[in-house]
């Protein structure tokens, strides 16, 4: 059992010492991502590398930047003559910090938070055969405030300076794919 631990941990060093330039001071990354949540969902995201070596074995950066997300979503409901809905739109605006840890060469993980501010407005609708129908009160969801999220994310380098993107969390979606590339 010693020996097995030993391997592993020989394993788990040797690799997070070939894996440590994924992620450097100075690297500015800017990423493009859709996301599945409430509705369909887009994000922008840029960060920049403020500081790295953050462990003895030279692993680990921390990253700042900006978020802007969008989503849309259509709700409806139709039931004896009656159809009533709603579209909502939702933008939020922030900055976000992530931590950075290479595990493997070319993969770049990656745990963060952004505090920002979100935008909701809904537009109701409604149709019926009874003019005297009132739609108004069904849904009506408008307003703005700051908003938290936590987030965990992976990228993994196609080339040297372009990554697929998986994050989980919540921003404007639940889960995001996408690409981001480094300069």
């Amino acid at each position: 059992m010693k020996k097995l631990l030993l391997f592993m941990a020989l394993i788990a060093n040797t690799l997070s010492v070939q894996a440590q330039d994924v992620f450097m001071k100075g690297d500015n990354l800017i990423g493009a991502k859709i996301g599945i949540g409430d509705g369909l969902a887009t994000s922008t995201t840029y960060e920049n590398c403020i500081v790295d070596g953050l462990f003895r074995n030279g692993n680990g950066a921390i990253g700042i930047g900006g978020y802007l997300g969008y989503a849309h979503d259509k709700v409806e409901i139709s039931e004896q003559g009656i159809t009533v809905g709603c579209n909502c739109n939702d933008i939020i605006i922030g900055v976000q910090g992530n931590l950075h840890i290479q595990f493997v060469d070319r993969l770049d993980t990656y745990a963060g938070a952004m505090l920002g501010y979100e935008i909701v407005n809904t537009k109701n609708y409604g149709r019926s055969n009874d003019p005297n129908f009132d739609y108004s009160h069904f849904i009506n969801v408008d307003g703005s405030g700051m908003t938290f999220s936590l987030h965990l994310g992976a990228r993994y380098y196609l080339i040297d300076n372009l990554a697929a993107n998986i994050e989980l969390g919540y921003g404007v979606a639940f889960a995001n794919l996408g690409l981001s590339y480094r300069f």
